[in-house]
């Protein structure tokens, strides 16, 4: 019979890496112990420093929502928002205010995808109490302030231009086509600018020295050349026939444009289902702003526009054109007089003739221009827009569709795509490298919800691509969002993800202090009228580790099954979550009154020079919640004749 002493060495019980860290370390005999045939071994006793921590391990998921609050019996079809995930880059347990500094990283991530939160001032408090000395820490109190003011003019500085196709150049007033049949997007970042903002923000496009040309905003284009749209994966469900467009050669996308073609006579337009084919493309449609029958089928467009007489503008009167951003709402004016507005929503036929809401893929968009003729100028003179100021990481690939198809890490996106894929990829394009598991479809499926489906009146039998359904388009409050809000989703709720997104349950209620809620509670008594949301743990935050702990012992000849893995293991004994005592953190001894003895498979003699203690969780994945100094006593003895 052999009692074996181990420990990792930590006296100053500073957590330690390496083979001497408390939850993996290795001894060695000098001399070497001698272990007679036919043995078995068991965990005799174990002490370990189990540190008061909030475990966020990898499978601990949290989402984030900036939309509406969906009561319970509510749909999800009928919202314009869709699930923040994000990556769990802690993966591992901190003590609370290391947590916090871990955490709020991740929520300003996330959050920064709606230009109009503060995301650079969402703040993370922890909570402590005096009445408890056993348990000061309480919890965290969240803060998601939005802007609720109105975005700064930043018009876009030389050099920002994105030449899809064509030739042009950007001076910073003015867009100068060098070639026929030229498409071109703004792209600030930084200090310099941003996506237009939605808390009423406006651009201005002017003094337009072609008889043609298309003007507009649209969600981000990564990649330029003539296969734009096989070449951007985020625009992968738009159409791809010629004429399903606009511009020259009716093959440019926006998701909002002013147009004067060949007929002379201003044209709106929007990017929204194609109504002929239910197959989730999306084309350009016109918005008939103009409409002015009132038949059956065809509502009176008078409410919605100054300009609703039965036919589109003659370009002769148009000076300016204005695209105002108010939530879900876009306004278009020209000559500084309202075009369109959806101001009425009361009829399906209106769908056809209002600008359709923005959803989340529409949350960063960006001025985008056509012009169709060499030496065509166009100006912007007024462009109010979000920068880094307010929003954190304000670069263009942070964009929820992008994360969705493209890539979610924003610390690697910028690595070159043709270290990525030498045969295909050109020096500076995006290709699919690591985007949100399971998020391929999810900037289609918003896509194609029925709000964003039209109606078109022309006829009465509806086409398979459209629908019927409408509700108001919200709009704007003193100092917010018209009923959105940020909310923290960190349990299971089908209202908020479906079923569609089982990659992404949350199960973050006890680590963040919020069991048993799935949605964090308003804590209106803090949220201050400048739209502040703030939410407050409403139950102490769980401080030990949700997962067991296993001792394991790689080096002997013993053999275990973990059927949770599906392996052979090496897994001698679970350790209780609660000591002798009844202490579950701190320094803890257990003492194994019952112990279940492994067979060390030994027909011969065998001698042990070094040996090596893990301790595990059931994934066997090292349980690092540990620290100070780990002694685990093994107790090995002949077996007993049958």
């Amino acid at each position: 019979m052999s009692l074996i002493i181990t420990s990792s060495q930590d006296p100053n019980n500073i957590p330690q890496t390496g083979v001497s860290a408390p939850y993996q370390y290795r001894n060695d005999f000098r001399s070497g112990v001698k272990i007679p045939a036919n043995s078995e071994i068991a965990v005799e006793s174990v002490k370990i420093n189990r540190n008061p921590a909030l475990d966020y391990e990898q499978g601990q998921v949290s989402l984030f929502w900036m939309g509406e609050r969906l009561a319970v019996n509510a749909s999800l079809e009928e919202s314009m928002s869709w699930i923040i995930p994000s990556i769990n880059r802690i993966d591992r347990n901190l003590s609370p205010s290391d947590f916090k500094e871990a955490f709020l990283p991740m929520m300003k991530m996330a959050y920064s995808l709606h230009p109009e939160i503060d995301s650079n001032n969402i703040t993370m408090t922890p909570i402590h109490t005096t009445s408890s000395v056993i348990h000061p820490f309480q919890g965290y109190r969240y803060n998601i302030p939005q802007i609720g003011a109105n975005a700064t003019s930043v018009v876009p500085v030389s050099g920002t231009e994105k030449v899809i196709f064509g030739d042009a150049q950007w001076n910073g007033t003015t867009a100068t086509a060098d070639s026929d049949d030229t498409y071109l997007q703004l792209q600030p970042t930084g200090a310099g600018g941003g996506p237009i903002s939605l808390f009423d923000g406006q651009i201005t496009f002017n003094n337009f020295t072609g008889s043609n040309w298309s003007v507009g905003l649209a969600r981000p284009i990564y990649n330029d050349g003539i296969y734009y749209l096989r070449d951007n994966p985020t625009w992968s469900h738009m159409s791809r026939n010629l004429g399903d467009g606009v511009g020259f050669d009716g093959d440019q996308l926006y998701d909002y444009v002013a147009q004067v073609g060949l007929d002379n006579l201003l044209r709106l337009y929007h990017l929204v289902p194609d109504a002929q084919n239910d197959d989730g493309s999306l084309r350009m449609e016109e918005i008939k702003y103009y409409q002015k029958n009132n038949t059956a089928t065809t509502a009176n467009n008078g409410s919605n526009s100054s300009f609703a007489t039965g036919s589109p503008i003659p370009s002769a009167s148009i000076t300016d054109i204005t695209f105002n951003i108010k939530n879900e709402q876009v306004i278009i004016s020209a000559s500084g007089e309202i075009v369109c507005a959806p101001n009425k929503l009361t009829s399906a036929s209106f769908k056809d003739q209002v600008p359709k809401p923005v959803n989340q893929n529409c949350w960063k968009m960006y001025p985008t221009i056509g012009l169709w003729e060499d030496t065509d100028d166009v100006d912007i003179t007024s462009y109010r827009c979000r920068t880094n100021t307010t929003m954190f990481n304000n670069i263009l690939p942070n964009n929820w569709a992008f994360k969705s198809i493209i890539h979610a890490d924003m610390d690697d996106v910028f690595l070159r795509a043709v270290d990525l894929d030498p045969d295909s990829a050109r020096v500076g394009d995006y290709i699919v490298n690591t985007p949100w598991d399971g998020a391929k479809n999810w900037s289609q499926t918003l896509d194609n919800r029925d709000i964003m489906k039209r109606f078109l009146t022309a006829g009465i039998e509806l086409p398979p691509g459209t629908s019927p359904y409408i509700r108001p388009y919200h709009g704007l409050n003193a100092s917010t969002m018209a009923t959105y809000e940020p909310l923290l989703i960190v349990g299971k709720s089908e209202r908020y993800t479906q079923n569609v997104v089982q990659e992404w349950t949350p199960n973050s209620m006890s680590v963040l202090g919020f069991s048993p809620f799935a949605v964090a509670p308003l804590e209106d008594s803090i949220t201050p009228s400048s739209g502040q949301a703030s939410f407050t743990s409403t139950t102490r935050p769980s401080m030990t580790s949700e997962n067991s702990t296993f001792i394991r012992v790689p080096t002997l000849n013993h053999k275990t099954l973990n059927f949770g893995t599906g392996n052979p293991s090496k897994i001698l004994f679970q350790v209780p979550r609660f000591d002798n005592s009844g202490a579950e953190v701190g320094a803890l001894f257990f003492q194994n009154p019952d112990k279940t003895y492994i067979d060390l498979n030994n027909p011969t003699d065998f001698t042990i020079t070094d040996l090596d203690v893990h301790f595990v969780r059931k994934d066997e994945k090292f349980a690092k919640d540990l620290t100070g100094s780990s002694e685990v006593l093994f107790h090995i003895r002949k077996k007993s004749r049958m």
